[in-house]
């Protein structure tokens, strides 16, 4: 009987003779690779720590634009590639959000190659590869990283739901409208298409004919449109006025486009009776409701109430599908859940120091972005009046004079932006932090104390996009929570069987045992 090949020991990164390394560059745009200088930058502090620390660089990699917020081709060639040769040990980066901003994807991809001996490393973040207190750490910048995307995208949604609640149409309109954008407003107007389009509410209200036979209609008058689509566009309330959007909820808002059929036509059409389209905004039987999402269809659960039981439900409303929960077990379901992100008090401390250093690290990151990109600024500027000055000696004629000067003022635009971006710091988030982390050793009693406003505004911190519900498991599924939160659920679970192990290993990253700060490495530093 032969015997299992046994699996290669990995050794430890300090204990590395030969470290030889890939080093890995890049920025998320085209734009931002040509105008800030960025990829010259990480090229160069990973040529200067890889000097200072005695490793060799035997490849580089990237060198251009791909985001990190997805693995991108080139990202997926160059983690196969170093994988699979024998000499390369270390992946090197500039900082670890070059290297992923995907959170826990990025995690798994660096459990990965450490498994194969090959360890990530930042030269501007010095943590220890080879302790559970120095791959948590890295973890918590990875999912940091990921945190700090959220948060723009969080921007982008408040800055749309804005606009929808302004009466504005941002996003592709209708068929049936053109779509004109005037400084920052979205102007809509009915087409010839549209124009069309609204014999169908009045052959509907009038005449009460079948949706096959206003196809067939609208066909003849030049415009072909499926039984499917026609019967949306008869229910859709934008065409007599009105916005109805998910990141509005159930709410509906009067609207700035033009009205292409009366609000009375389309009420006929849809069988309603009362004019206008007033919801009752807050049931406080049925806080979760439009909050829980059905598992099996993605359709949202709303309430009902048998009144002979005197019994409140949620239900999906999609049809044929049959899920149907009492409030009082979805309640208390949710309440447990939210009783999982409780920090343990002992753990409160080290954690609150851990996201202190990292958002210390994260700023001067910043720091060194910014000295960049004011450098880029003040190339960008002198260029700009040496053309001005060539145009005044009549070196270069108009038409060059206007290409150029668009040119570089498309790069300075960038530059300023970036410089925008650098410039802010996240000092104030401390506060945030410290604010999350009470609130989280409570949320559950929080949430059940609280009335309908309240309790929906800690459901919408916690799980943003909503929550789905598993028929079949009877339970949870937490896929869409808040980037905070998730630190500190992955926090508890990782240590909460270890809780000797996790405060020894942690008690050195207190300030008070001389834990240095997470910063760019000097000569005399120590990885």
């Amino acid at each position: 009987m032969s015997k299992k090949k046994s699996k290669e020991k990995i050794i430890e990164y300090s204990k590395l003779e030969h470290k030889v390394a890939a080093v890995w560059t890049r920025v998320s745009t085209g734009k931002q690779a040509d105008n800030n200088g960025s990829l010259e930058s990480q090229k160069r502090i990973c040529d200067e720590y890889a000097a200072c620390k005695g490793i060799r660089i035997k490849e580089y990699f990237g060198d251009t634009n791909e985001s990190a917020q997805t693995e991108g081709k080139l990202y997926r060639d160059m983690i196969e590639k170093v994988a699979k040769d024998k000499e390369i040990n270390v992946i090197l980066v500039a900082s670890y959000d070059r290297f992923s901003r995907t959170g826990p994807e990025g995690i798994m991809t660096k459990a990965y190659l450490k498994a194969k001996g090959i360890y990530v490393v930042s030269a501007t973040q010095a943590t220890d590869p080879d302790s559970a207190a120095g791959t948590f750490m890295e973890n918590i910048i990875f999912l940091f990283n990921q945190f700090e995307n959220s948060l723009r995208r969080d921007k982008a949604v408040i800055g749309m739901t804005d606009c929808l609640r302004k009466g504005n149409w941002f996003s592709k309109p209708p068929l049936g409208y053109n779509k004109v954008k005037v400084e920052k407003d979205h102007i809509l107007t009915v087409n010839e298409t549209g124009r069309i389009l609204r014999n169908a509410f009045i052959w509907k209200a009038t005449e009460g004919i079948g949706d096959i036979e206003i196809v067939q209609r609208l066909k003849e008058l030049g415009l072909s449109i499926d039984r499917k689509h026609l019967n949306k566009i008869l229910h859709n309330p934008f065409y007599c006025g009105y916005i109805q959007h998910s990141l509005l909820g159930d709410e509906i808002i009067k609207g700035n486009q033009e009205i292409l059929i009366d609000e009375a036509t389309f009420n006929k059409v849809n069988g309603i009776s009362n004019t206008g389209y007033e919801h009752k905004k807050i049931t406080e039987p049925f806080p979760l409701k439009r909050h829980i999402i059905c598992s099996d269809c993605g359709g949202y659960l709303t309430g009902y109430t048998v009144k002979a039981r005197g019994k409140d439900y949620y239900k999906c409303n999609k049809k044929g599908c049959k899920s149907n929960h009492s409030t009082e077990k979805l309640h208390q379901k949710y309440i447990n859940l939210l009783n999982e992100y409780n920090i343990p008090d002992e753990y409160i401390p080290i954690l609150t120091d851990v996201l202190r250093k990292v958002f210390e690290e994260y700023n001067q990151n910043k720091g060194e972005t910014k000295k960049v990109l004011l450098k880029r600024k003040t190339e960008c500027e002198n260029q700009i009046n040496a053309v001005k000055v060539r145009l005044g000696l009549g070196e270069i004629n108009n038409e060059i004079y206007t290409a150029t000067m668009g040119e570089l003022n498309s790069r300075l635009a960038e530059v300023k932006r970036g410089l925008e971006d650098a410039g802010k710091n996240l000092s104030n988030m401390m506060k945030y932090i410290n604010q999350t982390i009470e609130m989280s050793c409570k949320l559950g009693s929080l949430w059940n104390d609280s009335n309908f406003v309240d309790r929906q505004k800690v459901q919408n911190l916690v799980f943003p996009s909503g929550i789905y519900f598993d028929k079949e498991k009877d339970d949870y599924r937490t896929e869409n929570e808040n980037e905070v939160f998730k630190i500190f659920r992955r926090f508890t679970e990782t240590y909460k069987d270890e809780k000797e192990k996790a405060t020894t290993d942690f008690a050195r990253l207190s300030p008070s045992v001389g834990m240095r700060r997470l910063e760019r490495p000097t000569p005399t530093s120590r990885t």
